[in-house]
């Protein structure tokens, strides 16, 4: 499973305005509306949320991964922001956010979703490609440029 096949165009917010962490999270779980069902959403922002609760999802470097597990959905599904301003995520690192790749899949697949996991986290490790994101004209050019560095790092 990759990256660039995952994301789909409207799945992605470019200079998204919020004030915190969790309208961020609501404002791309809302990007799959016409995608899952009402209550599927529903249970997938309580998923994601929860996960935040517990401990935050900002990886460093102005990155955050927020992800959650549910059985309302039988397939994975990513949506990502550019933030306009960043914003306190409780980072490891203390360093604001201005990007945010959020995943959710199937309880039950535990491996793709770590497989999922390390692979944003592999990519999003290069500060090039970060900057990259961060200057993409639109969201057709944000997943190219994932498609780009997906192939060169993992073939």
């Amino acid at each position: 499973m990759t990256i660039h096949q995952l994301l789909s165009l409207k799945h992605i917010l470019l200079d998204l305005e919020v004030d915190n962490k969790f309208d961020a999270i609501h404002a791309l779980v809302d990007t799959f509306i016409g995608t899952i069902d009402t209550e599927s959403l529903l249970e997938i922002r309580e998923a994601i949320v929860s996960r935040e609760k517990i401990m935050s999802t900002g990886v460093g470097q102005g990155l955050a991964i927020p992800h959650g597990k549910t059985d309302a959905v039988d397939q994975y599904y990513a949506a990502f922001a550019r933030l306009k301003e960043p914003i306190e995520f409780n980072s490891i690192d203390s360093v604001p956010v201005q990007l945010i790749f959020l995943i959710v899949g199937p309880y039950s697949d535990h491996r793709s979703h770590i497989r999922l996991l390390s692979r944003v986290s592999t990519l999003m490790n290069y500060d090039d490609f970060r900057t990259d994101l961060l200057v993409v004209q639109n969201e057709k050019e944000l997943i190219e440029h994932f498609k780009e560095k997906e192939l060169r790092q993992f073939s």
